[in-house]
């Protein structure tokens, strides 16, 4: 079975999870070692390479969201809440990467790599758990992921470009209409974050949730 569109962000997504924190180590030792200009640049190097990774990955992710199916408006929320962190992370890796293009690493670079770090691992966390706890992209397919080119054929670039731009279009009018209160998310889509500290349990895979992310009894 030949590789389709849909399946190019799980293949590429790995490398910014790697690349940050070993941007971060790298400012981290440079800070340290501030004579030795090689670790300055390596650390340089791994900002841009991050960045670019991180956008590669978003945009395949961007595109994936308007192939895949997801079984619930709780795993759609948990769909949002993963893109939009992954926006604001690569937005934020880019700013980091064109500061460290004019400046040396320092405490401030390092220690933001290691926050961006974690933050992608929980980002990487909610995406896990579309697919493990929700299934997303791995049952049965039908719509546009049946649809979806083989990704090393001539249709596969128009169609990724097409559906990432869709996807980001989605990712920021639902953004816009969650600021403006025209449409709630519901915050246990969040994870054990959302439940840190309340004691409560959240719903189970599926389960249909009130605005406030409480489950809804069955009929």
């Amino acid at each position: 079975m030949p590789m389709r569109t849909h399946e190019l962000h799980p293949a590429i997504v790995h490398a910014p999870l790697a690349l940050l924190p070993a941007a971060a180590i790298a400012d981290l030792v440079a800070t340290a070692r501030p004579r030795d200009r090689g670790l300055d640049a390596v650390g340089r190097a791994l900002w841009w390479s991050a960045a670019a990774g991180g956008l590669a990955a978003g945009l395949a992710g961007m595109a994936a969201s308007q192939e895949i199916e997801v079984p619930s408006e709780h795993a759609r929320d948990a769909m949002f809440l993963h893109g939009i962190g992954n926006l604001g992370l690569v937005v934020a890796a880019f700013g980091v990467a064109a500061w460290r293009s004019r400046n040396r690493a320092c405490l401030t670079t390092a220690l933001s790599g290691m926050a961006a770090s974690a933050a992608a691992t929980y980002t990487a966390y909610l995406g896990g758990e579309l697919v493990y706890g929700h299934g997303a992209g791995v049952r049965a397919l039908g719509g546009a992921a049946s649809e979806a080119p083989p990704l090393f054929s001539a249709a596969a670039p128009g169609r990724l470009a097409r559906d990432a731009v869709r996807g980001l279009r989605w990712l920021l009018s639902r953004g816009a209409r969650a600021v403006t209160g025209r449409e709630r998310v519901d915050r246990t889509a969040l994870g054990p974050l959302a439940e840190a500290g309340t004691g409560a349990e959240p719903p189970p895979h599926g389960a249909r949730t009130d605005g406030a992310g409480l489950a809804i009894p069955p009929a």
